[in-house]
This record gives structure tokens, sequence and C-alpha cells, in this order.
């Protein structure tokens, strides 16, 4: 049987086609191929390398943020005419400027602390743009709504009542039951729609509290408030 009358009794498939093409293109490649395969393998094993780093310095920055937080409350309770307060001061403020850097929970704390700082040496401006910066980068978290209150404080130190009341407000508006702050605020809200004489609509808010949060202390005060208006 000739050669021919083979091939015509015996066809070769389109399979047969395709899988010589893919040898044929294997056979050309193959060099190519093993080094795009070798630097895919390369890649991988770099980004599992930089995830594990930015895991572990995180997990450091956790446990970095928990240890100056403790440094502040102890700073706090030390007399400020003790030999050694303000060299303690002024070592935990640095540590927490080089903490502060980015938009993670210890970043954003170690923010929250320095604005407290701020605050607490009546450098409201600082202060102030400091919470509010933790609150735009962490409007989703308790430190969100914390943030802002602070701010509201900071403003009606500052004597800036319209101010503060907008943010106390917003606290509410925001957050409603979810935040732990929201008694605070909206007893504070009340407090300076008294004082600015609109005792309607300060009654309001101080029974708005009383009904959303009837065991918080701030609506006690509410309570002991509100039957004088």
């Amino acid at each position: 049987m000739s050669d021919k009358k083979k091939m015509e009794e015996s066809p070769i498939t389109k399979t047969e086609i395709v899988e010589g093409k893919v040898d044929s293109f294997l056979g050309t490649y193959k060099n190519i191929l093993i080094i795009i395969g070798v630097a895919i393998v390369a890649l991988i094993i770099v980004l599992i390398i930089i995830f594990k780093v930015n895991n572990q310095n995180l997990e450091k920055s956790f446990d970095q943020i928990d240890k100056l937080e403790s440094t502040y409350t102890e700073i706090q309770a030390m007399d400020k005419t003790a030999s050694d307060y303000q060299t303690k001061y002024d070592d935990l403020k640095k540590q927490l400027v080089g903490l502060s850097q980015g938009k993670k929970y210890p970043a954003l704390k170690a923010q929250c602390i320095l604005a407290t700082m701020a605050y607490e040496e009546k450098d409201y401006d600082t202060a102030l743009k400091g919470f509010l910066a933790v609150y735009e980068a962490s409007k989703n978290t308790y430190l969100g709504s914390l943030a802002l209150t602070d701010a509201a404080v900071v403003c009606e130190d500052k004597g800036d009542v319209d101010k503060a009341l907008e943010y106390y407000t917003k606290v509410w508006d925001t957050y409603g039951t979810k935040a732990a702050e929201s008694p605070k605020a909206l007893f504070n809200q009340a407090r300076l729609q008294q004082k600015k004489g609109d005792a309607t609509l300060a009654k309001a808010t101080f029974q708005q509290l009383i009904d959303q949060f009837p065991s918080s202390e701030y609506a006690k005060l509410a309570q002991s408030v509100i039957i004088t208006l």
C-alpha cells in the first residue's frame, strides 16, 4: 500500500495538528518559557516574604502602641515636678511621632494620643487638627467616633460653640447607638443647644438621650436637667 493511500486512509486529526503546533512552539520558546516560569516563582516568593515581613512589622507596631499607651497612663499619674517627668514625657512623644505615620490602627492610635497631649498642653489648633485627621482616616472604627467627640471638646474649650455643637451632633448622626460616645455627645449637644437659648430643642435632645440610653449616666443627668426646662 502506497504512503499516499495510507494517509488517505488515516488522516491527521485536528487534535494531532494542535499537538504538533504546541510541541513546535515549546521547542522554539522552551528557554524563554523556563525563564518566565522562574521569574514568576521568584516573584511569588518575594511577595510571600513581603507579606510576612509586613505582618511581623504590624504585630510589632501593635505591641509598641500598647506599651506606649501604658507609658502615657503612667506619665499622667506622675508628679509633673518630678525630676524625670519631662524626660519621660519627651521620650514618649518622640516614640509616638515615630509610630504615627500611616493609616493602620497603631499609627492612628499614636496620632490620637499625640492630639490628646497637645490638648493637655492647650495647643488647641494642633489637637483639633490631629483629632479630625484621625476621624477622617478611621470613620468606620471606634477611633472615628472617639476622635470626633474629642474634636468637639477642643472646639468648645477654644470658645467655638457652634463648631462644637456641629461635631457633637455629627457623632449621633453618623454613629447613632453604635458609638460608645453617643450618650456623651447627645448630652453635650443638648447642653449647648440650651446654652444657645433653644430650650425646646434642648429638651427634645435630652429626651432623645433618655429614650435611647436609659441606663446611661448621661441619661440620669439629662433627667435632672430636663425638669428645669
